[in-house]
């Protein structure tokens, strides 16, 4: 989309559903990373004998552990920092900022539900970034959160194989 100065509304028509579908795609994202990085541990407790009985514990934990049914894109973050110690799997200053603004316009994963209200007024009167400013957030946070999914996913299937392995015997 070209750079140029749009009635009053429009963002909201261009901008809504693409901000809607992206805060969505973060969200289930960051629950996904964090249920792998789960399964990472709990794969590496079971499969390795020499595991010390406090990380068997931790692992023990970590199954009942009811997950986080949230929509709070800052809490997601938060779980993922205490799962991940990681650096590799953290996200750089700038999309975690990202994150946040997007969270305190959107909380609940419903403000770029809908460009207008149940009385026609626009759902936000002014635009929260320019067009071009959400093409480079998309495009930052998309490459860093595939990234640490890729990381994992070849961290995982060695796991998985070694574990099929092992009760197949």
């Amino acid at each position: 989309m070209e750079n140029k100065e749009y009635l009053k509304g429009d963002w909201n028509i261009f901008a809504m559903p693409l901000l809607f579908l992206f805060r969505h795609y973060l969200e289930l994202g960051l629950k996904a990373c964090i249920c792998m990085k789960k399964e990472i541990e709990i794969l590496k407790a079971v499969l390795w004998s020499d595991t010390s009985r406090e990380k068997r514990l931790r692992v023990r934990e970590t199954l009942y552990e009811k997950p986080k049914f949230t929509h709070d894109l800052p809490m997601l973050l938060d779980d993922m920092k205490k799962c991940f110690s990681n650096r590799d799997y953290s996200f750089s200053e700038n999309v975690q900022n990202y994150l946040t603004r997007l969270s305190n316009y959107d909380k609940k994963s419903e403000a770029f539900r809908y460009p207008f209200d149940t009385k026609g007024n626009l759902s936000l009167p002014e635009p929260i970034m320019s067009i071009d400013e959400i093409k480079k957030m998309i495009k930052e946070t998309s490459c860093e959160l595939n990234s640490i999914a890729i990381q994992l996913i070849e961290d995982l299937y060695p796991l998985n194989t070694a574990f099929l392995n092992k009760i197949k015997r």
